[in-house]
């Protein structure tokens, strides 16, 4: 029996629904290539608390979009039940195409005419794996992205003020011993909170507004 639109569309419901309450993940996915058409792909997922659940990796053939665009494959299937995951990539191919491309290849079926053939889209394979992924799991994709601002002190530098900071060290009272483990309830640093903050619908305005500084200061 061939599913209708209207059939597909609320098992999607039915399915996000499912979702709500179930496990937080945080998903990384990288890449690395090594030539124009090989590279090695690599994923990380943690629970919410920052537990390493899960981390693979492996050379493929493939440009750099196609080998994280498999590490996102790989990672949400690793997932076992339907999930919230905040998938983070430095790719920008794999988080645009997600949030802006998708959904427009999913109504073609994943193809599109080319001097009046119709081809399949690039990377259509690995994208069908992602789209099924995403009717079992509630995936927010975040772009992070990193510039080197700075190269520090020399070795020797960087040696003389230790040296000079140890000198002028004055102990006033005891050492603070270490905190003990938080609950297992929630993230155990405030950037993951953050970001974990976006697959929570009670918060999608908050999740919205703009990372500062501020966010990473514990509250002790």
């Amino acid at each position: 029996m061939m599913n209708t639109p209207s059939a597909v569309a609320n098992a999607r419901i039915t399915t996000l629904h499912d979702t709500e309450n179930c496990s937080d993940y945080l998903l990384v996915c990288e890449a690395t290539a090594t030539s124009l058409s090989e590279g090695t792909w690599r994923f990380s997922l943690e629970s919410s608390d920052g537990q390493p659940v899960f981390d693979a990796g492996d050379t493929e053939l493939g440009d750099l979009n196609r080998l994280t665009l498999l590490a996102a494959v790989r990672g949400l299937e690793a997932i076992d039940g339907p999930s919230s995951v905040t998938l983070l990539s430095h790719n920008r191919y794999l988080v645009r195409s997600l949030s802006d491309s998708l959904p427009r290849w999913r109504e073609n079926n994943f193809v599109w005419e080319h001097f009046g053939r119709r081809i399949d889209v690039q990377h259509a394979d690995l994208w069908r794996r992602v789209d099924r992924a995403l009717f079992i799991h509630r995936v927010e994709a975040c772009l992070v992205s990193s510039r080197l601002v700075s190269v520090g002190s020399s070795p020797a530098t960087e040696f003389a003020e230790k040296k000079q900071n140890i000198a002028n060290i004055r102990v006033d009272s005891a050492h603070r011993g270490l905190s003990g483990p938080r609950g297992s309830n929630g993230p155990t640093d405030q950037l993951r909170r953050w970001l974990l903050r976006g697959n929570s619908s009670d918060n999608a305005q908050e999740s919205r507004r703009r990372f500062t500084a501020k966010d990473l200061l514990e509250s002790r």
